[in-house]
């Protein structure tokens, strides 16, 4: 999948800096592991911990038909990652090279160290598509308890 979003990118968006994914470490959960991370959450196995606590600074992680790059954040604000997520959608790419493609959806957001997120604006949008802030918040929202339990369990 990260193929298929770095071929998207290149023919939708070529400014845009895809050394980001290329450098990323790649990590795919598949769904029985998404499921233990989850029951660990669930039965107290496995406490959350801030997100400071992660030492991952650079990587992408991939569930599902989702991507979401994750960086740490090196400015002064309260965020500790950016992110960008790139969900693979069946919406039509009217510029791509290839006429009946899948496209890629993207939200970008960013995350303080209680994992309260906050929406960003993206220049990497779907051309006639109306951008949903509720719609995207959503969508964060749902993959949030994934992500936390995933950085959780990595957390030295």
């Amino acid at each position: 999948m990260l193929k298929r979003l770095v071929e998207f990118l290149k023919n939708n968006y070529p400014n845009a800096n895809i050394n980001e994914y290329l450098d990323a470490k790649y990590i795919q959960l598949n769904n029985s592991q998404l499921k233990q991370i989850a029951n660990a959450l669930q039965s107290g196995e496995l406490n959350t911990t801030p997100v400071s606590n992660c030492s991952a600074s650079h990587f992408i992680f991939h569930f599902g038909s989702t991507l979401v790059l994750l960086q740490k954040d090196t400015t002064n604000s309260d965020a500790v990652y950016q992110a960008e997520l790139a969900w693979e959608t069946d919406f039509l790419s009217v510029r791509s090279v290839r006429d009946k493609a899948k496209g890629f959806y993207f939200i970008n957001f960013e995350f303080d160290d209680d994992y309260n997120t906050t929406l960003q604006e993206t220049k990497k949008t779907i051309e006639g598509h109306v951008n949903n802030v509720a719609k995207n918040q959503e969508i964060i929202d749902k993959v949030m308890p994934v992500l936390k339990g995933f950085m959780s369990a990595i957390t030295d």
